[in-house]
This record gives C-alpha cells, structure tokens and sequence, in this order.
C-alpha cells in the first residue's frame, strides 16, 4: 500500500481493490482506492497491475491526457478516458455502470 501525508484527511480508509469489466468479469487493474464512496477517477500513482498502465506516470512521452490510451478491457468495453485533475496530476474518468467493483484477498 502506498501513504502519503493526506491519508488521514481523505478518511484514513485504503484499500486494494480489482476492477472488472461488467461485460466478460475480467480484471482490468488493481487499484490502491483511497476513501469511502464510488470510484470516480483512477490516478495513475495508485495502478499497481497491469504493469504498463502503472508505469504511464513516468513515462516521459506522457505530458497530456491525449498523449493516453483509453482505459480498455481485453473484450473492447472502455472502463475510463483519460483525464488531468484539477490539481494536475493524471487520471482515469471510471465510467459508471461500465465496471465491478471486488476487494482483493
């Protein structure tokens, strides 16, 4: 799990969780989500697996939303679009209804 100064100011809740395409129940990725609530944007620092998708917030070639691939299923269903929050980091827009849900054991 990763920490940083602001946990306890965004409920000091954090947890692993899979997101799943609702339409063939693959995983997507594995994501630190911080808080209570429904998943509305996935930041990049905080995508563990897959691999690729974790390592975009270092790749040098990434300095816009455009410069991002959509965030997509194995089956074609998008989960999110490419977003930059309002304090600049990169993130993920999660579509509602598109994914589940599931804690990690």
């Amino acid at each position: 799990m990763k920490k940083d100064k602001y946990l306890k100011a965004r409920g000091g809740v954090a947890q692993m969780i899979n997101v799943k395409c609702v339409k063939c129940q693959e995983t997507v990725i594995k994501y630190q989500k911080d808080g209570r609530g429904f998943l509305k944007r996935c930041y990049l620092n905080r995508i563990f697996e897959p691999e690729i998708l974790a390592n975009l917030q270092s790749d040098p070639k990434i300095k816009e939303p455009s410069d991002m691939p959509n965030l997509t299923c194995k089956c074609g269903e998008t989960i999110g679009y490419p977003m930059r929050h309002k304090d600049g980091r990169l993130a993920f827009r999660i579509e509602k209804g598109k994914y589940l849900r599931k804690k990690c054991k």
